[in-house]
């Protein structure tokens, strides 16, 4: 009977460890990803303006029904960046303003029949883009991009994604064992 008792207490004590281990180790990814000073629910602040993940989770889930190139939430990010950057080139190149029941008609012609704030957004800025046939610059700009989507990139002018450290590619042989 002792042997049972110390087996079960052993076994109690392993799985408390093991309970506390797993969730020292969640503590510490999860303050890794708090290192941007961006709340969760906030994807990206473009001189303080705010685009939240609901918006690009959003957009990007309905701009996939259309009939075009599926693209990525961080793709996605990068365009909505660019929103209000496009549209102010848009405008000085002396092009009309682009307005909600044209992108509203459009997204329609496309098959999407209610489509939210956040596609409509998404869909400005890449009318806007097509019309500069260029980035607009984003020097003095102040980006902040959440790493759940990646690095802003000022170079090349987009949201780029990053595997973190912790993450490491299996190969062939590794993936077997």
């Amino acid at each position: 009977m002792p042997v049972r008792i110390a087996a079960s207490s052993l076994t109690r004590v392993r799985r408390s460890t093991t309970v506390l281990a797993v969730a020292a180790a969640g503590a510490l990814v999860l303050s890794g990803c708090s290192d941007s000073g961006l709340s969760s629910g906030v994807a990206a602040v473009v001189d303080g303006k705010e685009i939240t993940v609901a918006q690009v989770q959003e957009a990007t889930k309905e701009f996939n029904t259309l009939p075009v190139s599926p693209t990525t939430p961080t793709d996605v990010l990068t365009l909505l960046v660019y929103g209000d950057l496009a549209e102010q080139a848009h405008r000085e190149a002396g092009n009309p303003p682009i307005t909600d029941a044209q992108l509203v008609n459009d997204l329609r012609g496309g098959g999407l029949q209610n489509p939210s704030e956040s596609v409509i957004d998404l869909y400005r800025s890449i009318n806007y883009l097509q019309s500069a046939q260029q980035l607009p610059p984003t020097e003095g700009l102040t980006i902040e991009v959440n790493p759940r989507y990646g690095e802003w990139d000022a170079e090349n002018g987009q949201v780029v994604a990053q595997t973190p450290e912790w993450i490491t590619q299996v190969t062939g042989a590794e993936a077997q064992n």
